[in-house]
């Protein structure tokens, strides 16, 4: 009779195949890995994400199916962290909307992310009523990661921001922007953009967007959101709730709605 092992019943002792166990060996050093893995992933903020950093409509299309907006959180210490990152700050150049408004959505992009361009294209404007009521205020961050030049990109936006254009310069780029692809800028693409968008200093915007403290300010937002365990865009946080990915206008305009009712 032979055991499960492979060796006999005869009373010898069984001999082991030096191919099972190196097989078996390799398991528990993956295993080893995996959980190591989910052991260090953040899971805070519930984001999503794929191989290139886009929190794409797969990512929420269960949830959306089966709601209509999304969820309130209850978890006391996610609220915590979702209410932190709303800063309604009167002097935030990335920001538009009233400052006292019942609502704020942030939302975590990058202008070299189809699903963001898309999101900009389609699903703010749709939006714009609420931020002109007073309902909605929006704050803006930079996620930059999907190109080599996306960090380039966010630093002409804060550039722009200084001189009180940063959602000119967003609406630009943007409406050039192919929602299919992942463009690269450089910085002649990127004054070009400013020109268009009102910038009047073409000058000290070129200066502004490859300032030290500038680069700084973009690497420190994408860590900040990585310590969130934000990896994908676009992300939003809208009040108590939350959405990973990009959604169709009618989804995060009924969130919005509900929020606000929630706030009163």
């Amino acid at each position: 009779m032979t055991s499960l092992t492979g060796g006999t019943a005869s009373g010898q002792r069984t001999r082991s195949n030096p191919v099972i166990v190196s097989l078996l060996i390799v398991i528990a050093i993956l295993l080893a890995v995996i959980a190591i893995i989910l052991a260090m992933r953040p899971d805070r903020s519930g984001a999503g994400a794929s191989a290139t950093g886009e929190a794409s409509a797969a990512d929420t299309a269960q949830t959306t199916t089966a709601q209509a907006a999304a969820p309130s959180q209850t978890d006391p210490d996610l609220l915590a962290i979702l209410h932190g990152e709303v800063r309604r700050d009167p002097g935030d150049v990335q920001a538009k909307g009233d400052v006292d408004a019942p609502v704020v959505m942030v939302v975590y992009s990058d202008f070299a992310c189809p699903y963001c361009t898309q999101f900009a294209q389609e699903v703010d404007p749709a939006l714009e009523d609420l931020v002109e009521d007073g309902t909605l205020r929006v704050e803006w961050r930079d996620l930059a990661q999907i190109t080599a030049t996306s960090p380039l990109a966010a630093q002409a936006g804060l550039a722009a921001g200084k001189q009180g254009k940063f959602w000119e310069f967003h609406d630009a780029v943007y409406a050039a922007t192919d929602p299919t692809e992942h463009p690269e800028y450089t910085e002649d693409s990127l004054v070009a953009f400013a020109k268009q968008a009102g910038v009047p200093d073409l000058g000290q915007f070129r200066s502004d967007m490859t300032a030290a403290q500038t680069v700084q300010a973009v690497d420190d937002a994408k860590q900040h959101a990585y310590d969130l365990g934000i990896t994908g865009t676009p992300f939003f946080i809208v009040n108590d709730a939350f959405i990973s990915g990009y959604v169709p206008a009618d989804y995060i305009r009924a969130t919005i709605l509900e929020q606000a009712a929630a706030a009163e």
